[in-house]
């Protein structure tokens, strides 16, 4: 759980072989924030970007109407951590989380999910204009599936999900958004994720050296305010 009287969270960012354009977009950031005056939103890249990565019955997931939504069901770490999600209507229904983040970054999407008889669900990456679909085929074993990409819309905001054929009934688990290719290692959160609202550059300046032409390594300091 989060810590109601944390102040602050830190990180030492250390980059290595970073192309000359890489570090100017760094710089591009540190110049349009003007140092530490003024503050954007962090995506930490150690963290899963969800709240809540495994109950899907708390208010950050938003179910459509006619999805029912069950806690407590058997996990593929043998525990009760998995939901069971059954569409009670005769079209699709989804269940979608909306992180607070830019729409056109590159994610990755991965969940584990299983089904007592086959079936198709999609996994959604969603904007306001804009939804991506991937069809996946899963069965009565436990599988990560995982959808990665970018949508081309411009806002600040975008969610995903599972999308759920007439009928179908499916157990998912582990919930887990990235601010990369592909996926990592799962990481649980309960009532904090890894998007950080307030976060700052914490120092006057910016270290870099050059290593060779278009090799470069720097050194970059962050604190986010956490109340």
């Amino acid at each position: 759980m989060g810590d109601p009287s944390a102040g602050s969270i830190r990180w030492q960012l250390q980059y290595s072989n970073v192309t000359d354009a890489e570090w100017a977009s760094i710089e591009q950031l540190f110049e349009a924030a003007e140092g530490r005056l003024t503050t954007f939103t962090f995506l930490d890249p150690t963290a899963n970007l969800f709240m809540w990565s495994e109950d899907w019955t708390k208010p950050v997931w938003t179910a459509d109407p006619l999805l029912q939504v069950v806690a407590g069901m058997q996990d593929p770490l043998s525990g009760n951590n998995a939901v069971q999600l059954t569409n009670t209507s005769q079209s699709t229904q989804r269940i979608v989380q909306s992180i607070a983040a830019a729409s056109w970054f590159q994610y990755c999407f991965s969940v584990y999910l299983r089904s007592d008889a086959p079936s198709v669900v999609q996994m959604v990456m969603s904007a306001s204009d804009q939804d991506s679909l991937t069809s996946i085929s899963i069965g009565p074993t436990w599988a990560r599936a995982v959808k990665s990409g970018s949508l081309s819309v411009s806002q600040n905001g975008i969610g995903f999900g599972v999308q759920l054929p007439a009928g179908a009934r499916i157990q998912a688990f582990g919930a887990q958004v990235e601010a990369q290719w592909g996926a990592g290692q799962y990481k649980k959160t309960i009532d904090r994720g890894g998007v950080y609202a307030k976060t700052r550059f914490d120092s006057d300046a910016l270290i870099l050296s050059t290593n060779a032409p278009n090799q470069n390594a720097g050194s970059v300091s962050l604190y986010s305010n956490l109340i």
